[in-house]
């Protein structure tokens, strides 16, 4: 048995009494041996040191529970309305979907509530789904087809602005907006229409979907948190649609709070909803009645989950979170990478995704450390910089100051001319930020499109090269001159603890302060669900933000950034000839054959450029951090894989 350095001490101490004593009052001890003597001209072999004794396991804190300590809250526990990853990483631990990602793959699934993977017709438009029997969901109703079905209408009707609707509606029905359809077919009719595109048999057990057309990548979308199973009858006595057609209009486009599900949970997964205390923490509990009996995938969990609670702290400063996770109070923490040399201090074992794909195969690089860290790990997410070129300003926008180019203010089209836009290119330092925000650890952008995508271009990356000559020559261009005779002042917020977000900030703020003396930008940091609201709202004259693909296609990146329809987008409030022009372009390039795609979607990327509708910065790689008590990490970069605490314990191997 391995003993401690203390115990070692005590014992060593109370040898050398008993050595003492005996010499003191007993016979005298025999003479050492007298040592060898090599004989002359022979070198004497070394002696090695017995090795240090390993150091000893640390106490584990909170044994029952995994503790994220991270920035930002839920902006709702709707499944229906989430479309941030804050929501989706507290509703992929209570919900559950038909089908779901094979450990660490993204392009491998496993049927999850199917009992099977669906079958699928040649023509890829009718994909049939059976349906496991005999799951209850936390509130003790039995799941059937229905429920399901129900969900995916659900979140079709609701389509609330900014939301997540439109990636459903497309596949199943062709149509971006549930407006759309209703415009076309009147509102009863719309909603017949959804609903035929989702059908259920509870005798047979069996969903059908009924695409109009083949959809690539219909398989993420239906293991994504907008295909969870929700229970309707639940649903229904918490006021909540009950899926007529004659009334959906009711619970269309809802605000977050007005959700009937905004602050409760009822799903079939591993953990059931605890409390959500805004501000401060939210808790899942075991679902000690989990029904899953045989594992997903080899070497997977099942049966009730390893850890009775999960636990999300929010903690928008670094140096509390720090010191939580120094203390061990919490076992994983949100670390901005301008912190990972503080971190690094506490890492005992370090993993490289460009070393080896064995995530069990660490490098140790401080014994005495604590903790233990992933890097190098791909993503399929961005950070970039958008310009709103209509700011909604009714009851008053303090984010523009006067609402005038007075030198106080801004107008709310300050951004419509393209001059501007080119300026803030041009001040952007953008190898500052990469070093600063991400230590190097990400890569410059091109546009929209992801690196390696169909329609990724390296030609386009530093588009617009950081040069204050430009900067100041656009913007003297900029409104015929009135720009730079009067200055200008306007806010650029960012949600509170992103501090690679707050870097953006102020590197934009100092590029233009520097060139233009009479300019003036703020900034500042507000609650992660207000930044949301504010960005939907089109209050906003910049807004920075990070995109995490829903899908695995570069549609599911033009469309966003693009589209008339598309989240980004829509909250830039593009002129219409500029909305015109990229839906014509998007819905060109999404009939061509993507191993055909490449000159079409690296077009779209070039007009994003040309119009320069945004800063487009980074693409960054990610790290994980966790204590070394913690076992069952892996990586999956379709989901925030790091929040799935199903598959995790806590001790020492």
């Amino acid at each position: 048995m391995m003993l401690s350095n203390k115990r070692w001490l005590v014992i060593a101490s109370a040898v050398m009494v008993v050595v003492l004593l005996a010499s003191a009052c007993g016979t005298p001890a025999p003479p050492p041996p007298p040592a060898e003597t090599p004989e002359p001209g022979v070198t004497p072999e070394p002696t090695t040191p017995p090795p240090p004794p390993p150091p000893t396991e640390r106490e584990i804190k909170n044994p029952d529970s995994i503790i994220m300590a991270t920035i930002g809250e839920p902006q709702s526990l709707d499944p229906s309305f989430e479309y941030d990853t804050a929501s989706y990483i507290v509703i992929m631990n209570v919900y559950e979907t038909l089908v779901w990602w094979e450990r660490d793959r993204f392009d491998q699934y496993v049927p999850v509530l199917a009992e099977s993977m669906p079958e699928i017709s040649e023509d890829g438009t009718t994909w049939n789904f059976k349906i496991r029997e005999g799951i209850k969901f936390h509130e003790g109703g039995e799941m059937t087809p229905e429920d399901i079905a129900y969900s995916f209408w659900r979140t079709m009707i609701q389509d609330r602005a900014g939301g997540p609707s439109w990636v459903v509606l497309e596949p199943f029905t062709g149509y971006y907006a549930i407006d759309d359809i209703a415009e076309e077919m009147g509102d009863e009719a719309a909603c017949e229409f959804v609903k035929s595109s989702v059908t259920f048999d509870n005798d047979a057990m069996t969903v059908t979907f009924h695409l109009p057309v083949a959809f690539a990548p219909m398989m993420d979308i239906v293991a994504s948190g907008w295909g969870v199973a929700m229970d309707k009858s639940w649903v229904e006595e918490l006021g909540g649609w009950d899926g007529d057609c004659a009334n959906w209009r009711d619970w269309n486009d809802p605000e977050d709070v007005e959700s009937e599900l905004y602050n409760v949970m009822n799903g079939t997964g591993p953990y059931k909803l605890d409390h959500w205390t805004p501000g401060e923490e939210l808790v899942v509990v075991r679902n000690d009645d989990y029904w899953l009996t045989e594992p997903l995938w080899e070497g997977g969990p099942s049966g009730p989950a390893v850890v009775e609670r999960g636990v999300w702290k929010f903690v928008d400063e670094w140096g509390t979170r720090f010191a939580m996770f120094e203390a061990g109070d919490a076992d994983m923490y949100y670390v901005p990478r301008q912190y990972v040399s503080q971190a690094d201090e506490l890492v005992k074992e370090w993993w490289e995704a460009s070393d080896t794909s064995d995530p069990s195969k660490m490098t140790v690089l401080n014994e005495g450390g604590t903790a233990r860290v992933f890097v190098d790990l791909g993503t399929v997410g961005t950070a970039d910089v958008f310009f709103n070129q209509m700011v909604q300003t009714e009851g008053g926008n303090d984010y523009i100051g006067s609402g005038e180019l007075d030198g106080q203010g801004i107008p709310p089209d300050l951004f419509s001319d393209i001059h501007m836009r080119r300026a803030f290119n041009h001040c952007f330092d953008i190898q500052t930020y990469i070093e600063e925000a991400y230590l190097g650890e990400a890569l410059q952008r091109g546009g929209p499109i992801i690196t390696p995508m169909v329609g990724h271009s390296e030609d386009l990356v530093g588009y617009y090269e950081y040069d204050l000559a430009k900067c100041e020559e656009e913007l003297k261009l900029a409104w015929d001159g009135a720009v730079w005779e009067n200055g200008f002042f306007f806010v650029i917020t960012y949600n509170a603890g992103n501090d690679q977000r707050r870097t953006a900030a102020e590197i934009i703020e100092a590029g233009i302060e520097e060139v233009c003396g009479n300019c003036s930008i703020g900034v500042l940091d507000v609650p992660w669900p207000t930044y949301l609201n504010l960005m939907v709202g089109g209050r906003l004259p910049m807004f920075i933000i990070g995109w995490h693909e829903d899908y695995h296609h570069p549609h599911n990146w033009v469309f966003p950034y693009m589209h008339s329809a598309g989240t980004f987008s829509s909250w830039q409030y593009f002129p219409q000839e500029l909305y015109d022009k990229y839906d014509a372009g998007i819905a060109e390039c999404l009939a061509v054959p993507l191993e055909e795609a490449q000159e079409c979607y690296e077009g779209l990327q070039g007009m994003t450029q040309e119009d320069a509708i945004d800063i487009f910065m980074v693409q960054p790689t990610a790290r994980h951090y966790e204590q070394d008590w913690v076992q069952g990490y892996y990586y999956n970069a379709a989901y925030p894989s790091a929040a799935w605490f199903y598959r995790f314990s806590k001790g020492y191997e």
